[in-house]
């Protein structure tokens, strides 16, 4: 019978047989529209998860290498650690001075820290010395606090005649050496 009808009663035919289907679908289905939507939602969530997954596997394939260059910058700050520390370690460093005179065959008369003054990421820390000796051993002294792991720049240096016999000298000058300054990283952040 379907053959025999016109070309347009056939089209008709589908078009309204489509539209009870549909309709049907509807009504036997309420919300099938919703879950075709969360449908794509799932498959829009799953492949950016699926994205983030493989970034992440390349980046568990790289993590060795990160790991060698985590323990690099490690070991790195570490050393400048030591040429820049975060604190002033005065006692120490009063300890090694005094150690350091007492090698050079110079008396330490006077040390007198001063007060750190900021410089952009660390601090200047300024300590008044005075010592007592010979010209030959002051020049020991000073070659040997260069060759410190800490940098100290000695500023003001002024030598006097001695009054003690078996001293020839008098010198005073300013060691300055550099503390980290932790602050002002985080003052950086803040900004």
């Amino acid at each position: 019978m379907f053959e025999k009808m016109p070309f347009w009663g056939q089209i008709l035919v589908m078009v309204v047989l489509a539209a009870l289907i549909v309709g049907g679908a509807y009504w036997m289905w309420p919300g099938l529209q919703e879950k075709g939507e969360r449908i794509d939602a799932l498959e829009a969530d799953y492949l950016e998860k699926d994205r983030k997954i493989r970034q992440g596997l390349t980046i568990e394939a790289r993590l060795p290498e990160f790991e060698r260059e985590i323990a690099n910058l490690e070991r790195k700050l570490g050393d400048i650690a030591t040429i820049l520390p975060t604190g002033p370690e005065t006692g120490d460093l009063l300890r090694w001075i005094k150690n350091l005179g007492d090698q050079s065959n110079l008396d330490l008369k006077y040390f007198a820290p001063g007060q750190m003054r900021p410089v952009e990421f660390y601090k200047e820390f300024p300590i008044e010395m005075r010592l007592v000796g010979l010209y030959h051993d002051l020049g020991i002294f000073l070659d040997r606090v260069s060759k410190y792991s800490r940098i100290i720049n000695v500023d003001n240096l002024r030598i006097n005649a001695a009054r003690e016999s078996d001293k020839t000298i008098r010198a005073s000058f300013t060691a300055t050496t550099f503390v980290y300054d932790e602050s002002s990283e985080s003052q950086e952040e803040l900004q």
